[in-house]
C-alpha cells in the first residue's frame, strides 16, 4: 500500500529566525490541511552546525504537530542517539508518544558528521557504543514502574534502529527493536532476519525498495518547475552531497558529486512531477510511498501549497480510485 508522506527540515540558504518561523508554520499548517485529505504521516530529521536552521530538534517538531492533528503520524527519521542525554531523551518520546495518543515513530540513529559530535563534546569514535547504552538505557526507563512521565505506547513507544552496516542489524535484533534501512539493502535486512530468528525476536524492517522514487515536488509543468524552481533542490541536494563526500549511501545521498542542475536530475533523489506522472509511477512501483518535500531549499510558500494540493485533489483520489 503506497503512503503519502511531508517532509520537512525547515532549512534554507540564508537562514533567517523570523523566516524560519514562517516555514515552520507553514509545515504545521500544511500538515494540519492534508491529514484530512489522505496523507498519512509527516518526517522530521536533526541536523546541527549546519548554519542553515536544519532541524534540530526533531522530537520536539513532532509533539508541536501531535498537538495540532488528530490522525497523522509524526516520523523522526532519524534522531541522532548519541547525542542526546538517555533520561531526556526517554522523557521526551514518552511526552510526545503521550500528547500524539501513540501517533510517534523514532528512528535512532548515529549520524555522520563528526562537527555535530564536536558540538556536543561527544567523541565521535564511541557513537556505536554510546548508542547501545542509549538503547538499554531508554527500554529500562520505560519498563519501570517508577519512571514518569511514563509513555502511552506499552511496552514502549515506537522506535526503530536506523542505519546501513551489519552492526546496525545486529544492535537491532539484539534489543528486540525493529529495523529502518536508508536504502534498498535486502542482504542486511536478511541478516538482522536471521538474527531475530536466533534471538526469539519477530523481525520488523523498513527498506525503500529497489528504485524509489526519492523527494517529490508536484507541478503541472515539471520542465518549467525545472527551471524557475530547481535552485531549491539544487541548493539541499549540494548540501547532502558536501556533507557525504561520496561515502553514505541512503535515501538522500549518494556517491556523485552534486553541482548542478543536470546533476540533481541524474541522481534522481529529488524529482519535480506532475499529477498524471506521479500517479503512473505509482502504479508502476506502488512499494514505494509518495514522499512530498514541499518547502525543500526554502521554496515559496504559495508553491509548497500548490503541492500539496495537488497531491490531495488530484493525485490521492485518482490512486484511491483504483
Amino acid at each position: 500500500m503506497t503512503m503519502a508522506i511531508l517532509r520537512f527540515n525547515f532549512a534554507a540558504p540564508q537562514d533567517e529566525p523570523a523566516t524560519r518561523r514562517d516555514r515552520i508554520q507553514a509545515a504545521m499548517e500544511l500538515s494540519a490541511w492534508s491529514e484530512t485529505r489522505g496523507v498519512s504521516a509527516v518526517s522530521f530529521d536533526e541536523h546541527h552546525q549546519s548554519g542553515h536552521g536544519w532541524s534540530c530538534n526533531p522530537i520536539m517538531t513532532a509533539a508541536v504537530l501531535l498537538s495540532r492533528t488528530e490522525r497523522l503520524v509524526a516520523s523522526v527519521d532519524c534522531a541522532l542517539g548519541p547525542l542526546w542525554h538517555p533520561a531526556r531523551l526517554a522523557e521526551d518520546i514518552a511526552l510526545a508518544d503521550t500528547i500524539g495518543n501513540g501517533r510517534l515513530i523514532v528512528t535512532l540513529g548515529l549520524g555522520y558528521r563528526p562537527v555535530e559530535y564536536e558540538m556536543f563534546a561527544t567523541p565521535f569514535e564511541d557513537r556505536g557504543r554510546l548508542m547501545d547504552e542509549l538503547l538499554e538505557a531508554l527500554l529500562s526507563l520505560w519498563s519501570s514502574p517508577d519512571f514518569s512521565p511514563g509513555p502511552l505506547t506499552r511496552p514502549h513507544p515506537t522506535v526503530f534502529v536506523g542505519g546501513s552496516v551489519r552492526a546496525t542489524a545486529r544492535r537491532a535484533a539484539r534489543y528486540g527493536l525493529p529495523l529502518n534501512l536508508p536504502s534498498h539493502l535486502p542482504e542486511l535486512a536478511d541478516y538482522y532476519r536471521e538474527l531475530c530468528a536466533e534471538a526469539g525476536h519477530r523481525p520488523i524492517v523498513v527498506m525503500p525498495p529497489a528504485r524509489s522514487r526519492g523527494m517529490v515536488f508536484l507541478h503541472e509543468d515539471p520542465d518549467r518547475a525545472w527551471a524557475e524552481l530547481g535552485e531549491h533542490y539544487l541548493w539541499e541536494a549540494r548540501v547532502y552531497s558536501g556533507w557525504s563526500g561520496g561515502q553514505v549511501h541512503s535515501f538522500m545521498h549518494g556517491t556523485e558529486t552534486i553541482e548542478t542542475l543536470d546533476d540533481v536530475k541524474a541522481a534522481g533523489r529529488y524529482r519535480f512531477m506532475s499529477p498524471n506522472e506521479l500517479i503512473a509511477d505509482v502504479k508502476e512501483n506502488p512499494d514505494d510511498h509518495i514522499v512530498l518535500h514541499p518547502l525543500v531549499g526554502a521554496m515559496p510558500i504559495d508553491e509548497a501549497w500548490k503541492s500539496v494540493h495537488l497531491l490531495t485533489d488530484e493525485v490521492l483520489p485518482a490512486l484511491e480510485r483504483r
